[in-house]
């Protein structure tokens, strides 16, 4: 399976709104805030930025055959340096589980480590919501490092993160 990544368009607006206030996907993430279609279309209109200045990188994940958006994928907390980054990923419920994830993280490996060279990626996995996260990471030979107890607080309650790292 292949995918296309993409820098966003101001026509993914529908789509950066839908994912970034699916309620379901604050238990696993950073942010816990609805996002207006103004303050969505804002980032749009200002393009894509650099990762060596911005220290991130947001990509829409295409399925090839349609041509049709289905996610988001990101490079975070970029240290030059360290040549390391976070990775995300958020997939539109009906097209999760059909190997687009998976195709998205190859993909930006392989952009990663040939063109921006960063030789490690890593991923914060909260225990909360969505188990199927970890064996996500580990079936695309990411290593779980560290358990960070008690690290996010979700619903009321503590959860630990689970932290993954590949090194390209």
């Amino acid at each position: 399976m292949n995918v296309n990544l993409r820098a966003p368009e101001p026509e993914d607006l529908a789509l950066c709104y839908r994912l970034e206030n699916d309620e379901t996907l604050w238990s696993v993430g950073a942010a816990r805030t609805h996002f207006s279609r103004y303050a969505l279309k804002q980032y749009l209109a200002a393009g894509a930025q650099d990762i060596f200045q911005a220290g991130e990188l947001r990509l829409v994940i295409e399925e090839p055959e349609s041509g049709t958006a289905v996610g988001l994928i990101d490079l975070t907390s970029y240290s030059a340096m360290d040549e390391r980054a976070e990775v995300g990923i958020a997939l539109l419920p009906e097209y999760r589980h059909r190997g687009l994830g998976t195709a998205a993280l190859r993909a930006l490996e392989h952009y990663a480590g040939n063109i921006l060279h960063i030789r490690l990626l890593y991923a914060m996995v909260s225990t909360a919501g969505n188990p199927a996260n970890p064996q996500f990471f580990t079936q695309a030979g990411y290593n779980r490092v560290a358990t960070l107890p008690a690290w996010h607080y979700y619903d009321g309650k503590s959860h630990d993160i689970q932290v993954f790292q590949k090194i390209l």
